[in-house]
């Protein structure tokens, strides 16, 4: 088990009634070729907005406005292990000209009827199974103004 306890940020992108997701590039990482929600690990004295924004530039080339935290749950790699803080936050692109960049080989801006189910297996199942997120998700689908 690990013993370093990281904490992850990682950002609901909206603009006009789509979401923005990542495809993670194929390799050793544990959702390599997976879509997934973007963001990244918090660096030592970062503040976790400043963290988002920066892991949404990364591996965007977007710049967002962070509106509100979404959720908060721990979350692992392998079953069993608790070995990280996620913070998921709302968060709004001023425009939808995203390129992957950094550790992704694509990104696409899909409807909120449909980010469950391009999702990959552990973010598609915290979307449906955290109360926060689910309500959030169902809040997206009725308001497309996000």
């Amino acid at each position: 088990m690990s013993e370093e306890f990281r904490t992850v940020v990682k950002a609901l992108i909206t603009n006009n009634g789509k979401v923005l997701i990542g495809r993670k590039e194929d390799g050793d990482h544990p959702i390599a070729g997976e879509w997934h929600i973007l963001g990244g690990h918090l660096e030592i004295g970062e503040h976790p907005e400043e963290a988002v924004e920066r892991e949404v530039e990364e591996e965007t080339g977007l710049e967002v406005e962070v509106h509100q935290i979404v959720d908060v749950s721990t979350f692992s790699w392998t079953d069993g292990e608790k070995d990280s803080l996620q913070i998921l936050y709302h968060t709004e692109a001023e425009s939808r000209e995203a390129e992957a960049s950094s550790d992704l080989s694509d990104v696409k801006w899909v409807s909120p009827e449909k980010l469950v189910e391009e999702l990959g297996e552990k973010d598609a199942f915290r979307m449906k199974e955290r109360d926060n997120q689910q309500k959030f998700l169902e809040k997206m689908k009725k308001a497309p103004i996000f």
